[in-house]
């Protein structure tokens, strides 16, 4: 009970997950936007993030700990987030419009 009890309090908040997220894919969005083969380490960066914060979930002992007290909907989230960056760094390669 005592390892249920200590594994959230390691974890970042979804305030900090969707903070990040939107961070990161708003830098990469005008990264994409001033030069386009930024999209790479854009997006490598981005991956590097989402394995880092999501990896304590796959943990076999730590993993089922963190289900059982935040819940599918923390991984949810957090997953949504990720797609969110995602999404934002790559709408950096759409042509850009001329007025």
């Amino acid at each position: 009970m005592h390892l249920v009890l200590e594994m959230m309090g390691k974890e970042p908040s979804l305030r900090v997950i969707w903070g990040g997220a939107a961070a990161l894919g708003l830098i990469g969005h005008v990264a994409v936007r001033f030069r386009r083969w930024l999209v790479l380490p854009s997006l490598a960066l981005i991956a590097i993030t989402v394995w880092i914060q999501l990896g304590d979930l796959l943990d076999p002992h730590i993993g089922p700990a963190i289900m059982q007290q935040a819940g599918w909907w923390y991984v949810g989230q957090a997953c949504a987030a990720a797609a969110l960056a995602v999404i934002l760094c790559v709408l950096g390669l759409a042509p850009k419009r001329s007025v």
